[in-house]
């Protein structure tokens, strides 16, 4: 078919990679619907360029695809070290940091289609190489269709690419009239009618063209299998056996099925496949589901000769247990799912893996979400419960309590992993029940403790002491050291942030010794968590290295919580003991290593940490941002409590709300968490903003409250200091004073670098000349409530001459924005794509193109996050 109207993206993506090829790499994101023909342009590129110099991988459409498909795909190409980690199972980051080094060596263009299908290795892998393509001399195309649904995993990664400076996003449009008519051209066909039935879709069009003597089709599906139509049965059953594995057939597999050389040139010879490589695959995911949903017969047939050919010849894993469960074929959908399912998992495929053990699961007669017994009907996840032991086709399977335990197990910690916490706790909870029953005591203590740090990570701090006992009172008994040592040092952590000082001393010495005797380092720097915490919260800054040495041991044996945990803790601890300096270095290395290590409950909570530094520092629009991009990135409660208190804090300042949902939620993680050191850092957020409004707030006198003052815990003294500034300016306002602090707490103002506070602490003189000095630092941090109240202050004082803040018109819009730019910037804080952007506002994808890119010039921002960040803070809306 001959390539009409795509001159411009060509030219585009060939100017791409004519400038990747010159040392700068460039990241294009080709768009589409589809049968567009965005493979038919990447070919066309492809046939201009040296062909070892291309690298072309594709995404399947499985249900559940295989983890980092596309690079297995192009392995080959990227030398022995890129096939050895993937074949030995590496962990993501030792594969991507080999895919890097392998792209560094010569000009590549590496093509990755249909990332709408992609797992999500793969998609970390393409955030991986797009914010490094820059120092790469490769051009990376990645292909999807367009009009994606808002919760498909691909958007956030879109969103994230399309904002690089080396990238850009290409869409394809249908074809015109006078497109169509040109193909037409000496058919017969009457090209109006067919731009009309088609709307201009290129692969209808050639489907229609390619057999003009047919009647005119109602729609792509009857083109496809007219052209189906024209192989003798026996030559039809091989295009309908193929069409039942969505990735390509290779040369191997067609010979393990059996398919004549001859008749794989009649089904090239139909135009519905292509060659690929030594193999065949279907032009388009249209030609091959409208030959799989026409062909006659039981379809489980077709599956059961695949899976054998497959096996045959060393198939993947996950594509064995597509075939297996829709052939209904209990044992190889519970040994392939289980296989496929941990390969995935060690590719940092994590969504993938919890598909997978679910299919397994099923296999077993219980389906890992809800509990329930075996399904009712057929196909892949359903009716697939079999009794242990019970012989189905070829092999006994073994579903029995052991492997549903198991089975669980793994599937919670997918669960955990993909930020489904209560999922991942009601399944583990399910896993004990099953190990109970098996009287192994072992594993169900270890079940609990496993569940008590799941439940802390989800804010439900009596869930966790609950399961955190029963977890020890287990271990206690068993012959068990190691899995004793790490329930002690479980304890140990939760008792430190309860500030149990001595209960958390007691039991992270005892698991340290226990580490000492079985010479387990793990073990130790997991102790130390804990340890570290309450030395800190004491006072002994020297704890700092412990936490700095148990991070090393974690790196060093690639133990991934081990090497982010105690640096999250410590980035902590360093901020909310002020020590800004130490805090911003253990934080610049801590993200680094938890977004290198894919660990994102530990980067939610580390960037939430960041916004609170920034928020402490006056740094409030870095704050804004870090804050709101943890919203965006996940559901962990834990992760969301800075987040969601440094947003409600700001919305206090900036404009003092009568309302305050953010605030609100951040009280609600807070008080569901037994750590006094988060809970009193919510209560200030409260009392200030009870302050601003000069509206008691019940909350304060409530019995949280009252518990957190009169309640002794490590480090109280400095935990509650801050609360006694906040008691006096709420007696002074005449609102309800907080409950009696202790006596010995006592409030050692060192605002330092924390301008906000110094504003305050000329507040709280009362002195007129202290008020006007504190006026320009509140008016340049956006403070606007609070500025509001001090310039009150002093007109009761009966000060004249007192300097007006800024002007509305420069609050709402200080980077001068054009109408259309202000329109632009509130279409990108609600997260739309630029082509979005052009359909709300009836301008081309061009124009919105150019709208923001002046954005982000005026605002001063690098990234559409940033951008988001400034619309909240000017009160920008769509």
């Amino acid at each position: 078919m001959r390539l009409l109207e795509r001159d411009h993206p060509l030219a585009v993506v060939r100017d791409r990679a004519a400038g990747a090829a010159e040392g700068g790499g460039r990241l294009v994101l080709l768009a589409g619907e589809a049968g567009i023909g965005k493979t038919v342009l990447l070919r066309a590129l492809a046939d201009e360029l040296p062909r070892e110099q291309v690298l072309w991988g594709m995404c399947d459409a499985l249900s559940t695809p295989r983890p980092l498909g596309p690079l297995r795909d192009v392995a080959h190409g990227l030398g022995p070290a890129v096939s050895g980690l993937l074949t030995d199972g590496a962990p993501p980051h030792e594969v991507f940091a080999a895919v890097l080094e392998a792209l560094r060596a010569r000009p590549r263009t590496l093509v990755i289609e249909d990332m709408h299908w992609a797992d999500e290795a793969t998609a970390d892998l393409v955030r991986y190489l797009g914010r490094r393509i820059s120092a790469l001399p490769v051009l990376l195309v990645l292909s999807y269709r367009d009009g994606l649904a808002a919760d498909h995993p691909l958007v956030p990664v879109i969103g994230d690419l399309v904002s690089l400076p080396d990238a850009r996003r290409v869409q394809l449009a249908p074809l015109s009239r006078a497109a169509v008519a040109q193909l037409c051209d000496g058919s017969g066909l009457d090209a109006a009618e067919v731009h009309r039935r088609t709307a201009g879709n290129p692969f209808f069009v050639s489907q229609i063209v390619a057999q003009p003597e047919s009647r005119l089709p109602a729609s792509v599906r009857e083109a496809v299998l007219a052209r189906a139509a024209v192989l003798d049965p026996d030559r039809r059953r091989w295009l309908e056996l193929i069409s039942c594995t969505p990735e390509p057939v290779g040369a191997a597999l067609l010979a393990a099925l059996g398919v004549p050389p001859a008749t794989v040139d009649a089904l090239v010879g139909t135009g519905l496949v292509d060659r690929h490589g030594d193999g065949l695959a279907f032009r388009h995911e249209i030609a091959r589901s409208a030959v799989l949903d026409a062909a006659p017969g039981p379809a489980t047939e077709r599956h059961v000769t695949m899976i054998a050919a497959l096996e045959a010849t060393g198939g993947d894993a996950s594509v064995l247990a597509h075939h297996a469960a829709a052939a209904g074929d209990v044992p190889r959908v519970l040994r392939h799912a289980r296989a496929a399912a941990a390969d995935a998992a060690r590719s940092g495929a994590h969504r993938q893996a919890v598909e997978l053990y679910r299919l397994a699961l099923a296999a077993t007669g219980h389906d890992g979400a809800d509990g329930t017994g075996p399904g009712t009907g057929n196909g892949a996840g359903r009716g697939l419960g079999h009794e242990a032991g019970h012989e189905t086709g070829h092999e006994a399977v073994d579903t029995g309590p052991a492997t549903r335990a198991e089975l669980l197990e793994a599937l919670g910690t997918e669960l955990y992993l993909t930020d489904r916490l209560a999922e991942a706790i009601d399944v583990l909870t399910r896993a004990v029940a099953l190990r109970r029953e098996l009287g192994d005591a072992i594993a169900v203590g270890t079940g609990h403790r496993i569940i008590s740090d799941y439940a802390w990570y989800h804010g439900d701090g009596a869930t966790a002491a609950e399961h955190d006992r029963a977890a020890r009172e287990i271990l206690a008994a068993a012959d068990a050291p190691r899995e004793w040592g790490f329930a002690l040092a479980n304890h140990a952590y939760l008792a430190a942030h309860r500030g149990d000082g001595s209960g958390a001393a007691r039991a992270g010495e005892d698991a340290q010794r226990i580490a000492g005797e079985l010479q387990d380092p793990a073990l130790h720097g997991t102790a130390a968590i804990g340890l570290s915490i309450v030395r800190l919260l004491a006072g002994d800054v020297t704890a700092r290295t412990d936490l700095l040495d148990a991070s090393v041991t974690g790196v060093t044996r690639k133990l991934d919580e081990l090497a982010t945990a105690p640096v999250s803790n410590l980035a902590h601890l360093d901020v909310e003991q002020g020590r800004f300096t130490e805090a911003d270095a253990v934080l610049a290395e801590a993200l680094a290593l938890s977004e290198r290590l894919d660990v994102q409950i530990c980067t939610m909570w580390q960037r939430g940490v960041r916004a609170r530094l920034r928020l402490l520092q006056g740094r409030w629009a870095e704050a804004e941002e870090d804050a709101r991009a943890v919203l965006d990135r996940g559901e962990m409660p834990l992760g969301r409590l800075w987040p969601r208190l440094v947003l409600g804090v700001l919305a206090a300042r900036r404009s003092a709300p009568p309302e305050n949902p953010d605030l609100d939620i951040g009280w609600r993680i807070a008080t569901g968490l037994d750590a006094p050191a988060v809970l009193a850092a919510a209560v200030a957020a409260l009392a200030e903003q009870a302050w601003l409004l000069r509206r008691p707030d019940p909350r304060l006198d409530g019995p949280v409250v009252a518990r957190l003052l009169t309640t002794e815990f490590s480090g109280r003294r400095q935990t509650l200091g801050p609360l006694r500034r906040w008691a006096a300016r709420l007696a002074a306002a005449d609102l309800p004073p907080l409950p009696p602090l202790p006596d010995d707490v006592e409030d050692r103002p060192d605002e330092g670098d924390r301008p906000y506070e110094r504003a305050l602490a000329l507040w709280d003189t009362g002195a007129p000349a202290d008020l006007l000095t504190a006026l320009p630092v509140l008016d340049e941090l956006g403070a606007a409530a609070v500025a509001a109240r001090f310039r009150a202050r002093l007109r009761a004082l009966g000060v004249v001459g007192i300097p007006r803040g800024p002007a509305p018109a420069t609050r709402a819009n200080p980077a001068g924005l054009t109408a259309r730019q202000l329109d632009v910037l509130g279409l990108l804080a609600e997260g739309l794509s630029n082509a979005d952007i052009a359909a709300r506002l009836v301008i081309s994808p061009r124009t919105a193109d150019h709208h923001v890119s002046a954005v982000l010039a005026k605002l001063g921002v690098r990234s559409r996050g940033e951008a988001a960040a400034a619309a909240h803070r000017m009160g920008v809306r769509a």
